[in-house]
């Protein structure tokens, strides 16, 4: 996990409501936790009885996995940034 990331994440989340923003300023950080959300790797899903793997964030298949040689490091769709190393078998 990338702990800078994880950082700005939780100090934008702690602004919100404390520092007095218009609605927009409000609307602007939470679409920069968004973005840095997309830059913490999640476990990518793997669904054994389909041998898919697919996006933790968006649901997108990637393909089968026991085929799959490449294996890339954001989702083409969503942008989330994938753990491959760890992946999470789903039912």
């Amino acid at each position: 996990m990338d702990k800078q990331a994880q950082w700005d994440i939780e100090t934008l989340q702690k602004t919100i409501g404390v520092i007095p923003y218009e609605e927009m300023g409000r609307d602007a950080i939470k679409r920069a936790i968004k973005a840095l959300e997309k830059q913490v790797p999640q476990k990518v899903k793997k669904y054994k009885g389909l041998n898919e793997t697919a996006c933790p964030e968006c649901g997108i298949a990637f393909g089968y996995y026991e085929y799959d040689d490449e294996k890339f490091d954001y989702c083409y769709n969503c942008g989330q940034k994938l753990d491959w190393e760890s992946e999470v078998e789903e039912g």
